[in-house]
């Protein structure tokens, strides 16, 4: 009695919540007046995206969960459940997607969307103090569909590039780590474990949209690609680890100090990456090989004191600050005025025209092919078959 007790509550509090945002969410202008002026190739891109995430939903969440929630205990049962579930939702999302024409962003934004909504769903189980796992799986399986569709209503009102979209949902993580740091540096460890778990969980479900929103509106109508957006995410990443590197450097061994060190350096940081990167192209491929660039950085620095046999900490985080700042500067400069477009895409710097193509017979040709060996008719022994083309 219990047990249904909770589902219920949980299920009717996810569904008055979803009621609420879906009225109170602006709904946005038809998107053959927003979408006008992309062009019908970017407008389908993000289906594979949406079908694949659909299809690994429907294998890790939906097929234990629908096997728990039945109580299941046969392994072979609960396998076939699985590949039934993961083979219906990979259908299920294709004949969804037939029209879609929402763009790689805000398919990104969808999935996003979904996988907030499973963390909602668990969260909302833990502040009923549910002990049961079905309470779990039952909350996340109705939540995962309500935050995929919130996503999907909250973005229809204009277009959005990918840039854009992995920006805002870098912000809405941001938002859910600090909502998870913040009660750490409070210190809450004296109030006993279920205080101390819901006060966790509603800050990180507090922090989520929090971040989302305010990431919305500091990008709002800024020309943010998906290079720039990894650099800016990039920034955020060094601020971190530079605050908390710096830190170390002055013996402090007080764990919430540096939580503290690394939610001051991220803003910094992603601030100082959306500065640098303002005046200058960047396309993903640069940007990977910045990344990159501050990694390799980092390594050779470290090199040195581990050259030297050194114990102390203090010169390999010297070095590899310095490593990796140095590393991203000179990947930076010697990237200026690449243009690729995405990694190993080396095709996509050759003209139409200079590309060199080698086309090979369909399976039909091969399957007529191999029946013409096997029978071996006499009327048809010059039929003529074009195994290799050459074009350039």
């Amino acid at each position: 009695m219990k047990i249904r007790f909770i589902l219920h509550k949980v299920v009717t509090l996810i569904c008055f919540i979803g009621f609420v945002l879906i009225h109170l969410v602006h709904e946005g202008y038809p998107q053959t007046q927003t979408e006008q002026s992309i062009p019908l190739k970017e407008q389908k891109e993000g289906r594979t995206l949406l079908v694949v995430s659909a299809t690994l939903s429907g294998l890790s969440l939906y097929g234990p969960g629908t096997a728990r929630l039945l109580e299941i205990e046969s392994g072979a049962q609960v396998a076939g459940l699985e590949m039934l579930i993961g083979g219906g939702s990979f259908v299920g999302a294709l004949l969804a997607t037939r029209n879609h024409r929402l763009g790689a962003g805000r398919s990104s934004l969808i999935l996003s969307g979904g996988l907030a909504g499973t963390l909602y769903g668990f969260g909302v189980t833990v502040l009923f103090e549910s002990e049961n796992d079905k309470a779990y799986f039952a909350s996340a399986m109705l939540a995962t569909p309500i935050g995929g569709f919130l996503a999907h209503r909250l973005s229809s009102h204009r277009w959005f590039n990918e840039g854009e979209s992995h920006t805002i949902s870098r912000g809405g993580l941001v938002g859910g780590l600090y909502g998870l740091a913040i009660p750490y540096l409070v210190n809450i460890d004296d109030l006993e474990g279920w205080t101390q778990g819901k006060i966790y969980v509603t800050s990180a479900m507090l922090g989520v949209p929090a971040g989302v929103w305010t990431t919305s509106k500091l990008i709002y109508d800024k020309p943010i690609n998906e290079g720039r957006a990894s650099l800016i995410s990039l920034g955020g990443s060094i601020g971190s680890a530079y605050s908390i590197g710096i830190l170390s450097l002055t013996d402090v061994e007080a764990s919430r100090a540096y939580v503290l060190a690394a939610m001051l350096g991220l803003p910094v940081g992603t601030y100082l990456g959306y500065k640098l990167t303002a005046a200058e192209e960047y396309t993903s491929g640069r940007a990977i090989l910045i990344q990159v660039g501050a990694c390799a950085g980092a390594l050779f620095g470290s090199g040195f004191p581990l050259m030297a046999d050194t114990e102390s900490h203090k010169p390999y985080v010297v070095a590899s600050i310095l490593g990796s700042a140095t590393g991203m500067w000179l990947a930076h400069r010697l990237t200026r005025g690449w243009g690729e477009t995405a990694p190993f895409a080396k095709n996509n710097l050759i003209p139409k025209s200079e590309k060199f193509a080698v086309s090979l017979p369909s399976i039909n040709e091969w399957f007529t092919l191999g029946l013409m060996a096997l029978r071996k008719p006499t009327f048809m022994a010059d039929f003529p078959m074009e195994l290799v083309r050459i074009s350039f």
